[in-house]
């Protein structure tokens, strides 16, 4: 396992990554507040709000399997400039559309669209990196998007309150900016694995035959949806609790925060550990810290649960993006991205459509033991996986980083 002050060493490509990373986020406003502005701005309902923040997830199925299959057949390069400048578009008319029909089909598209890139991106880093500085190069495009995001979740807030339009011009803008970050620093692709032999080169349906992953993915659905309640039903709990909308930035850009300060020293610590247990004891804290927010009731009590579940946030950070690197056909990586950021699209369809209707139906502290229930769950099968994820990357042989 690579250390952490190996990053000195990580090549042009994966730097030129972290800094598009960092400019996206910063503007990242339109998803953690689009519940509030459904709400606030256009007179929806939590649960239709709900349905609406479900279409994005929707679209975010397609999006990740497009861009798997762009990564691996158009390159990393132009997946990612192209997904990005289509994300921006998106956003745009996401902002602009009125209605329930024209806001559903905008919010698909911004779906679709949003996360094209993601698959490339893991995937160049795979391609210029070996496997045990891989987590390392994760863990530090994790840490520029929360540092990204807890710029957005403070100035939020206070955007929506000169206009809800300006959150969405401004996260398209930057959309823009990672694509000409990536245009600038990033001349071509690097060097890629070939298939060799005589049987039918590797892609989907090789990812899809695999129990392993695809096991690793069911599990990672699991998690997604406890998790992405911080952005579907800890909001709408924020202002039950009597609180206005700006807590809700304290609160998300808590999350932020934490992980900036906490995330270099813990990696550290941790790079050494075993990767399965570290992440079944991370998602078990994740499941208590959301738990423990079925007492909280003033901005104080969110913050305090909210750092208690962004300690096991970031003892996830990297792992599992580096462990589907590893376990992935080198040829078809894209894809097996692709499929694996799948995961994050069912959850992002399934999570607004139950959280926020568990909530008007049940209160918050329903959705809450449902999150302990879900992270545990994801937290025995990385336990349950372990052997089987073990044996398999030991039998990869070690691949030559191409990067410089």
């Amino acid at each position: 396992m690579g250390r952490w002050s190996d990053r000195e060493r990580l090549p042009r490509e994966v730097r030129v990554l972290v800094v598009g990373t960092l400019v996206n986020r910063a503007g990242s406003f339109v998803a953690p507040f689009l519940v509030l502005y459904l709400t606030l701005a256009r007179g929806f309902t939590a649960a239709q709000a709900g349905l609406m923040v479900a279409a994005t997830g929707f679209g975010g199925m397609v999006s990740q399997l497009l861009g798997g299959w762009s990564a691996d057949h158009l390159g990393r390069r132009r997946t990612l400039v192209g997904g990005l400048l289509l994300s921006a578009l998106s956003l745009v008319a996401l902002g602009a559309a009125r209605g329930p029909v024209a806001i559903a089909a905008c919010a698909v598209l911004a779906g679709v669209f949003g996360d094209t890139y993601r698959p490339a991106a893991q995937a160049l880093i795979a391609d210029v990196l070996p496997p045990d500085l891989r987590p390392i190069a994760f863990g530090l495009m994790f840490w520029a998007l929360n540092l990204g995001f807890a710029v957005a979740a403070l100035m939020a807030g206070l955007l929506a309150e000169h206009g809800w339009w300006l959150l969405f011009a401004l996260d398209a803008a930057t959309c823009a900016g990672y694509a000409v970050v990536v245009l600038i620093g990033i001349r071509h692709d690097p060097p890629r694995p070939t298939h060799e032999g005589d049987g039918p080169a590797p892609g989907f349906a090789t990812a899809l035959r695999d129990a392993t992953f695809m096991l690793l993915v069911a599990f990672t659905v699991l998690q997604a949806i406890a998790y992405f309640q911080s952005f579907t039903v800890l909001p709408l709990a924020v202002v039950a609790a009597g609180l206005p909308p700006t807590a809700y930035g304290v609160v998300a850009a808590t999350n932020g925060l934490v992980i900036i300060a906490l995330q270099p020293t813990v990696t550290r610590r941790t790079a050494h550990l075993d990767a399965s247990r570290t992440l079944a004891v991370s998602l078990l804290l994740c499941g208590v810290g959301f738990f423990t927010m079925r007492f909280a009731t003033t901005l104080v009590a969110f913050v305090l649960c909210t750092v208690l579940w962004t300690f096991g946030e970031i003892g996830t950070a990297g792992l599992l993006p580096a462990i589907v690197s590893d376990l992935a056909e080198p040829t078809a990586r894209g894809r097996y991205l692709g499929v694996f950021g799948t995961a994050f699209g069912i959850a992002a369809f399934v999570a607004p459509l139950l959280g926020p209707s568990l909530f008007q139906a049940a209160g918050a502290p329903a959705v809450w033991t449902l999150c302990l229930v879900l992270f545990s769950v994801a937290a025995g099968g990385q336990l349950l996986l372990r052997p089987t994820i073990e044996r398999r990357c030991a039998a990869f042989p070690v691949e030559a980083a191409s990067g410089g």
